[in-house]
């Protein structure tokens, strides 16, 4: 059966076309496309009918590749929406990066304290702008928004509905907002009532593989078939998670805008341990829980970029790696998850400022820039992995490894030497690959998670790095612990 699996990240979009059997499993990129906030009346926004635009021409290029497709599934990046009127948009969704989207954080806090947020819907991820905080701000300063609207759609059931499908709710998404028992599956209202968050515009919840409809023809013209749209696990790491040839003795780590670092459960961890290590529990595939802790990924890198594209200086990846390899090892570090880090200035200017108010040697050139990201990220995920390991019982003695890192050798091989564990690479498209196969579980082309899985692991190479440099990561670590104290103040 052929799959057209449309990936969407906070930097950019890419469509695949999945072809799988019982026996075997492909995918291919037919389509990318850029993918940024655009500023709107001083808010940085997504532009809904660009994206629009760029999955019909996705679909279209996937339909060119095959005889016919069957089914089309999305995924996006986590806790932004749409607020609806009649199906119709009140506005362009916000971004999450807008410095605005979250105001009234702390009186969220204030308000129930970050133990009741925690007991209510296993999130701790303080550091990332939930949904939650955005609603509150909305029917704290825009409250006449919130009476307008009677329907919220996380992104992928927004673009969704957009293409023809019927407007529709999905756990692992969801389960991003900070706003669902992890436990039930549901959304918890008894916590947005507390807060005072309208419930009444949250769609039902369903597990990943409902039926939306069929691709609108009006929308998407001049294809060969009509394609039904499903919903895969279409939270970008959910679909990853699904796609990864996990071991039971493995942690995940998806890379991309964000890094997700985390090991697959059965069941939600709220304990204290849980809550002290700041570590979060969404939904995944098959009734699993993905107990994670996120960090702030490769964000600040294409940001790098983009500002040194703008200038005109070079910006492949090869050039990059090449300069930041010859450049001096962990002579400076940064706080990827620091507020200071935003979208409104030069990145390289935001991390030579840090180095200095921090008072470390600042990285000069972009090898020295690059390097300092890439060790800052391997420390910053050893750090993480620690966590996770003081919370679980059976800690993670490896790594598994999704998402841009998978192509960049050096990243891979400081993560092994700063976590001292062995990292094996999966799919680089591990979250076009998840997506492809809860389509293919959904029409019945695969039984099940466990057998797509098997299927992932014998189509695609894998490659192992061992730790050769673990004893010199131990100085790193402490200062950059030193760093995230620092800047969550405590």
């Amino acid at each position: 059966m052929n799959h057209v699996a449309i990936d969407l990240g906070a930097s950019g979009g890419t469509v695949f076309l999945g072809e799988v059997t019982q026996s075997s499993f492909a995918v291919r990129e037919v389509h990318r496309f850029d993918n940024r906030p655009v500023e709107r009346d001083g808010r940085y926004v997504w532009d809904v009918d660009a994206l629009v635009d760029h999955i019909g021409e996705g679909i279209r290029a996937a339909d060119g590749h095959a005889d016919g497709l069957d089914t089309v599934g999305i995924d996006t990046w986590g806790l932004d929406f749409g607020l609806l009127a009649d199906g119709e948009l009140l506005r362009d969704p916000v971004s999450y990066r807008d410095p605005e989207s979250t105001a009234t954080r702390e009186q969220v806090f204030a308000a129930v304290g970050k133990r009741r947020l925690f007991d209510a819907t296993g999130i701790t991820n303080w550091n990332t702008p939930n949904t939650l905080w955005q609603l509150h701000t909305i029917a704290e300063r825009e409250p006449e928004l919130l009476d307008e609207s009677d329907g919220l759609l996380m992104m992928p059931q927004l673009l969704s509905a957009r293409i023809g499908g019927q407007p529709a709710g999905e756990v692992t998404i969801a389960s991003t907002t900070q706003m669902v028992d992890p436990e039930q599956r549901a959304w918890a209202t008894d916590l947005l009532e507390e807060l005072s968050v309208p419930t009444d515009l949250l769609p039902t919840l369903s597990e990943p593989g409902k039926r939306l409809g069929t691709v609108d023809g009006t929308v998407v013209s001049g294809l060969s078939s009509t394609p039904e749209i499903v919903t895969p696990a279409s939270h970008d790491t959910a679909a990853a998670v699904a796609g990864l040839p996990l071991v039971e003795d493995a942690a995940f780590l998806n890379t991309g805008s964000w890094f997700i670092l985390g090991v697959e459960r059965d069941d939600p961890v709220r304990t204290d341990a849980a809550f002290e290590h700041a570590v979060s529990n969404e939904l995944g595939v098959d009734g699993t829980v993905r107990l994670l802790k996120n960090v702030n990924g490769f964000f600040l890198l294409e940001e790098c970029r983009e500002a040194w594209r703008q200038a005109g200086e070079p910006v492949e990846y090869d050039a990059l790696l090449s300069a930041a390899e010859a450049a001096q090892p962990r002579a400076a570090l940064v706080d990827t998850d620091a507020d200071t880090f935003g979208i409104d200035e030069p990145m390289p200017d935001q991390i030579r400022a840090y180095c200095r108010r921090t008072d470390q040697p600042v990285p000069t050139g972009q090898g020295g820039i690059v390097r300092c990201l890439l060790d800052s990220l391997a420390a910053k995920t050893a750090l993480e992995l620690d966590a996770l390991a003081a919370v679980v019982e059976d800690p993670p003695s490896r790594i598994v490894l999704g998402g841009g890192g998978v192509r960049n050798e050096l990243f891979c091989q400081l993560l092994a030497d700063a976590t001292d564990r062995p990292v094996s690479t999966g799919p680089v498209e591990a979250t076009a690959v998840g997506n492809v196969l809860t389509q293919a579980i959904a029409a019945g082309s695969v039984p099940d998670i466990e057998t797509g899985r098997k299927l992932v692991e014998s189509a695609f190479e894998t490659t192992t790095y061992e730790p050769r440099a673990a004893g010199e990561w131990a100085d790193a670590k402490d200062r950059l612990a030193a760093l995230t104290d620092a800047s969550s103040g405590d």
